[in-house]
């Protein structure tokens, strides 16, 4: 045993637990933990100069590197700043290990400045939330909240740390943390009832979501689609859960959208996957055209099965394990004329990709010439200046759509958009984190206006550590997501017409100013001969750069 101070074996805990990079924004109750740190040469801290940047680099790196983020907050109002980032890893399920320095224990009953309701704030966000009350609970708690960011249904934890527990000194005896096996295998009767299922579907659709990518399922999911001769869509699409390019998938499908009522009507088989099953964005009181459908779901999380309605079949475990064992059924027991009826619906499947390819490749050509800029052409100039191992951070709401239609997103971990919907502004912090994670990929993050408004103090990071992430900034002068939500809630007008809270043009925002400021290299983009040579000088500088394009934003 050795005698350490609460501070010191915090680092000798974080240094067995692999943590590589602290992301913080360190104040008063940081002293501390922020000295013990400097002496912890193997660990380094990426400073944020807010909190939306320091818990979006955290996820980002959790994302890509497929260990929990380590995020370091100050006090109450570190913790509240941080929470539209802690909200979009609360909901996509991405582990984190939150710590925030507290008042000296011995004060909290005064009301010192700064401390706040901490566990009470961070429980909003959090699977786990506590305040360590003794130097000798140091050990158990911050492996505890290893151990539970990692588990499904993964997260984040949040531990408070007085400033008197940091100092005190207890005789420090290092364990090695439970080593838990999470790649729960599903029940046998819940694989047989789906086989069973699947037997006696003629019309199958699958919907897959982030799950997929969290239990690194993609590639038996995509034999599971063929083996079936299934549609695929993705409800919401913030990582690579099946691959674009791919004859059987056929793009974004909200299962509560007018547009969805065809497919569904048509499907006698809905399989979920590692997504929520029909969350609504808007109330709508006609129930989803479900009734006659049989529905299979299958999740590691238990929470989202069934969640909403009944379903016929539930499958819980590690998604990668269930479709692993539900393959090999399936290439056993099959009958032969369900594998024939599936082979005839993937040829009807392939000539509706074919004719969804064709129809994207006409408007991309009839905007080609458009200015300002049409995002078609951005995306279209963007495919042809990256590489197969260019990985993408997604942050660009209202031109999401199109950018995930063109560029080549067929690999895990080549593309990270927020889970579940989620806060803008996370894109760009988020780039640096799967940038950290991912040294020997080049990194590309697309963001709106709007949203990097939201987080540009990240391009100074980026600067100072000197992480070498490509910006794209499209600059349209408006919220235009939330016009295009707008225009759904109180139906057809023109996106053009000018409404209070969504314009940002007067003044318009100079990303390429801001950007010099912050001591990363500008292009500034209005015309679209301007375009591709912009983005190859980026692409190629050696550091961090951004390019501003003004893009279209028309009705």
């Amino acid at each position: 045993m050795t005698t350490l101070p609460g501070n010191k074996a915090l680092m000798e805990l974080l240094r067995h637990e692999g943590v590589e990079y602290v992301f913080g924004n360190p104040g008063a109750t940081e002293i501390l933990f922020m000295d013990a740190l400097e002496q912890t040469k193997d660990i380094k801290y990426i400073l944020g100069l807010n909190e939306i940047v320091c818990a979006g680099m955290a996820e980002g790196y959790a994302r890509a590197s497929g260990k929990p983020g380590f995020l370091n907050l100050h006090t109450g109002p570190g913790v509240a700043a941080a929470l539209p980032m802690l909200y979009n890893a609360y909901y996509g399920q991405v582990p984190l290990v939150i710590t925030v320095g507290q008042q000296d224990g011995r004060l909290l009953q005064r009301d010192p400045h700064l401390s706040g309701n901490i566990v009470g704030t961070g429980k909003l966000y959090s699977k786990w939330c506590t305040e360590i009350g003794y130097a000798e609970d140091i050990p158990v708690t911050i492996q505890r909240a290893f151990k539970m960011a990692r588990q499904y249904p993964t997260g984040p934890v949040l531990v408070s740390l007085p400033q008197n527990v940091l100092q005190q000194e207890f005789d420090f005896h290092y364990k090695p943390n439970t080593k838990v096996f999470p790649d729960l295998r599903p029940d046998k009767a819940s694989l047989e009832k789906a086989v069973h299922i699947l037997n006696a579907s003629r019309h199958p659709v699958i919907l897959v979501e982030s799950g997929v990518t969290r239990c690194n399922a993609l590639k038996q999911v995509v034999r599971f689609a063929e083996l079936i001769g299934a549609r695929v869509y993705q409800p919401w699409m913030s990582d690579v859960n099946f691959p674009v390019s791919h004859p059987q998938y056929l793009g974004d499908l909200d299962p509560t959208s007018a547009a969805a009522k065809d497919v569904l009507a048509s499907a006698d088989l809905l399989i979920g996957v590692g997504c929520p099953m029909f969350p609504q964005g808007f109330y709508n009181p006609d129930p989803p055209p479900i009734n006659h459908l049989q529905i299979i779901q299958i999740d590691e999380n238990p929470w989202e099965i069934g969640k909403n309605f009944p379903v016929d079949c539930g499958i819980q475990g590690n998604i990668r394990a269930a479709f692993e064992e539900l393959n090999s059924i399936l290439d056993r027991d099959m009958f032969s004329e369900t594998k024939l009826a599936a082979a005839a619906r993937i040829k009807t499947i392939r000539s509706e990709k074919d004719r969804q390819i064709k129809s994207l490749k006409a408007q991309i050509d009839s905007e080609r010439d458009r200015q300002p800029i049409s995002i078609s052409r951005l995306m279209t100039d963007l495919k042809r200046i990256v590489t197969p191992d260019t990985v993408f951070v997604d942050d660009c709401w209202s031109s999401s759509a199109m950018l995930r239609q063109v560029l080549q997103l067929d690999r895990s971990q080549t593309f990270f958009r927020a889970r579940k919907g989620g806060s803008i502004g996370s894109g760009l912090p988020m780039s640096l984190g799967v940038q950290l994670a991912l040294p020997d990929k080049s990194v590309v993050a697309i963001s709106g206006d709007g949203s990097a408004a939201w987080s540009m103090q990240t391009l100074w990071t980026a600067a100072k550590y000197r992480i070498p992430v490509t910006f794209v900034v499209t600059n349209n002068g408006v919220y235009r997501q939330v016009k295009m939500t707008r225009k759904i809630i109180l139906k057809q007008y023109p996106l053009t017409e000018r409404h209070d809270g969504m314009e940002i043009d007067d003044p318009v925002l100079d990303f390429c100013m801001l950007a010099e400021a912050m001591g990363i290299k500008g292009y500034k983009v209005s015309e679209p001969g301007q375009l591709l040579p912009a983005l190859k000088s980026a692409a190629n500088a050696s550091g961090a750069t951004l390019v501003e394009v003004f893009v279209e934003n028309v009705a």
